[in-house]
């Protein structure tokens, strides 16, 4: 568990990155109290390394929705903090996610 990033909707519970993930290296997401919000991912394009926000569910054809690129983790984990409440609402909209159909994530 990394140190909390980011602001919080109700500055109670600070949004959390947790990284990288059991199956990947270059993949991390965002949780607070529980929820998984959203995922990080780390990518190369040309020479440059490129950390992608998604959302947490996906789109008909199963994959998870692209939001935008940043060039750190600590600026895609503030982005994902200061638009959590757009993450929720995608994630309302979007088929469950299916590495992590409940968005819960475990505890330790």
């Amino acid at each position: 568990m990394s140190t909390p990033t980011g602001t919080t909707a109700d500055q109670t519970q600070p949004y959390v990155v947790y990284a990288p993930t059991p199956w990947s290296e270059d993949v991390w997401f965002l949780a607070n109290d529980g929820r998984c919000l959203g995922w990080i991912h780390r990518y190369t394009e040309k020479s440059h390394t490129l950390f992608g926000v998604y959302t947490h569910g996906c789109d008909s054809q199963g994959l998870r929705v692209w939001l935008t690129s940043t060039t750190t983790l600590e600026a895609a984990a503030s982005y994902m903090a200061e638009h959590v409440h757009d993450l929720i609402a995608h994630s309302r909209r979007l088929a469950p996610d299916p590495v992590n159909p409940l968005g819960l994530h475990e505890r330790r």
